[in-house]
């Protein structure tokens, strides 16, 4: 079952997983970026387990600290389409998720890495874009496995 997004997205995007040797693609919508954008990453970590990740785009690693379990972390790397934000535990990859596309307007863009299923280690993704509005804004997911 793919993960599903229970808050419409303000802004167009589309992602691809590799998480563990699973691919994963689902294409809800496009992201579009145009130049001068300020795209924030908010990363959030729903995996239970006492082990931490660090997040890296690319070969950089963006994460001052291995995030905790329930622990979120606001980032403003630059990222384009084409960019993998890499999840790494130990030194040891547990997924990647491809960025496609960006939005075409200022935004927060929200990442969780979760539990694929209860039989596995395998890691999953949700993402959700907050668009820049003076407006709070919410997301509720339900990752618990």
């Amino acid at each position: 079952a793919h993960p599903r997004h229970v808050a419409e997205p303000s802004a167009d995007f589309a992602l691809a997983a590799n998480t563990r040797g699973r691919y994963r693609t689902h294409a809800d919508r496009n992201f579009v970026r145009g130049m001068g954008f300020k795209h924030r990453l908010r990363v959030c970590n729903a995996y239970p387990s006492d082990a931490s990740f660090n997040v890296y785009v690319g070969r950089s690693k963006i994460s001052e600290a291995p995030l905790p379990y329930k622990g979120c972390e606001e980032f403003a790397p630059p990222m384009k389409a084409g960019d993998k934000l890499e999840f790494q535990l130990g030194g040891v990859s547990a997924g990647s998720f491809a960025v496609s596309d960006l939005p075409n307007n200022d935004a927060v863009l929200v990442l969780i890495i979760y539990r694929h299923d209860p039989m596995s280690t395998a890691v999953a993704f949700e993402s959700h874009v907050f668009a820049n509005l003076i407006n709070a804004q919410i997301a509720v997911l339900d990752t618990f496995k």
